[in-house]
């Protein structure tokens, strides 16, 4: 399949670009059962050259290529921001000689403005970014929204799916860069905080389930109804609204699963995480985070870790990578039931949350929680069940940070082998690329 993706630098200061460069794998990018409902193979059944103008591409007629190169650079983002998380907030550690990435790993980024997480791109297994490739995803989604509610259903037939498709990945887009960025600028704009994102991403989740509901039934729709909502309540508890998250979480069916899908046949394709552990030797799966167990002691198959056979870079640790990624073909879940019925059960808190919790346990045949069940013992079973349930998913460092879990190893210890102790890192603040490029920054 074919996709495209922006020529954009690195803040929205600068995506002001003549041409959009064709990326011949990036389709495949795509989640499979939107992209299967959607019939992506013959909205994308055309030759393109290497380069063209942006006139071709903003052209009605192509509004299903559009659309896909949407979903390709939200894919991409989406691997590289797991892996940023994942470092910052322990999942992952760093296995280099390499000090670029360091800060991650030490949790001292937030002091460094001028590090890579602002300038790094998706591809890059070594040096990953998160505020250039989510950037890129949420401005290819906002301005795919932008033409496709000026065209009409004359114009393109499938206008109202591909509305849906793109506010929704704008939705996730968002709701990203509001769990790892302090503050973020969005077109040319000021800057603002992580409750202006998740509300700035509530807004395109709702537009994607009222496009998505205007589009009719079928497999796309339902599709990408139920991530809309499970992406809708995710923010929702974000901003506060447990109610709003509540009812949205409880729409989404069991067994409900939203994934990109990843593909061997090139780098932009990988599964991020396996690429960097097991086929790179850069970064290993975290001691403390290998074959988490619950309060009983079982080891807990949903964040279950392997050790592989590949020599780290440094030549010291123990290359490790979760066993949900097994290959650089290994899917990457974006939304699920899992993840509504967890935010359901922090919404509803109490028995209900511990009636939640025990399913979702046995339906991967784990024992069910038998321990205390006042306020803070239920607050701290939902901490714990959501680090291993959405294990190297891209959760742990928001959670870390609402939740205001203690750091392990603390602020100030050693940072071992390559200098420095760690830091306070909780989300990334505003990159000094944007700071320059764009005048409206105070």
């Amino acid at each position: 399949m074919t996709s495209i993706r922006t020529n954009a630098h690195v803040a929205d200061a600068t995506f002001r670009q003549r041409h959009w460069r064709i990326a011949a794998i990036a389709a495949a990018l795509a989640a499979s059962a939107i992209m299967a409902a959607c019939n992506s193979s013959e909205l994308l059944d055309v030759e393109t050259p290497a380069v063209v103008p942006v006139n071709m591409i903003e052209d009605p007629a192509n509004a299903g290529l559009m659309v896909n190169s949407v979903a390709a650079d939200f894919g991409c983002a989406l691997g590289a921001a797991i892996s940023v998380e994942g470092l910052i907030s322990d999942e992952l550690a760093d296995a280099q000689l390499g000090a670029a990435a360091w800060p991650y790993d030490r949790r001292d980024a937030n002091v460094q403005t001028n590090g890579i997480y602002g300038t790094g791109p998706c591809t890059n297994n070594q040096n990953p970014g998160i505020y250039t490739p989510l950037s890129t995803a949420r401005w290819t989604a906002d301005h795919a929204l932008e033409k496709l509610t000026t065209w009409t259903d004359a114009q393109v037939p499938s206008r109202q799916i591909q509305i849906a498709r793109s506010a929704l990945y704008g939705g996730f887009s968002y709701a990203l860069l509001g769990m790892s960025m302090c503050e973020a600028a969005f077109d040319l704009g000021p800057q603002v905080n992580q409750q202006a994102m998740f509300t700035l991403a509530e807004q395109r989740f709702t537009q994607a389930i009222t496009a998505a509901q205007a589009s009719g039934t079928g497999a796309g729709p339902a599709s990408i109804l139920n991530a809309a909502y499970v992406g809708r309540a995710r923010v929702r508890l974000f901003l506060g609204n447990k109610t709003g998250a509540a009812t949205d979480a409880a729409l989404v069916p069991a067994g409900f699963v939203l994934s990109v899908t990843n593909d061997a046949s090139d780098n932009r394709l990988y599964n991020r995480i396996f690429a960097m552990t097991a086929n790179s030797g850069l970064y290993t799966v975290e001691t403390t985070a290998r074959n988490l167990t619950t309060e009983r002691g079982e080891v807990d198959p949903r964040s279950a870790s392997t050790q592989t056979g590949t020599r780290p870079a440094d030549n010291r640790a123990v290359i490790w990578v979760p066993n949900k990624y097994a290959s650089l073909a290994a899917p990457t879940r974006v939304a699920s039931h899992t993840e509504a019925q967890l935010i359901l059960a922090e919404a509803q808190g109490g028995p209900s949350a511990v009636t939640i919790i025990n399913a979702l346990r046995a339906a991967v045949n784990l024992l069910p929680y038998t321990g205390a069940t006042d306020a803070a013992s239920i607050q701290n079973l939902i901490i714990d069940e959501r680090r291993r349930a959405l294990f190297a998913e891209g959760f742990r460092n928001y959670d870390m940070q609402r939740f205001n879990v203690p750091f392990n190893p603390p602020v100030g210890a050693t940072f071992p082998n390559k200098g420095g102790s760690y830091g306070n890192t909780r989300c990334l603040p505003l990159p000094d690329v944007e700071r320059v490029n764009n005048p409206n920054i105070t």
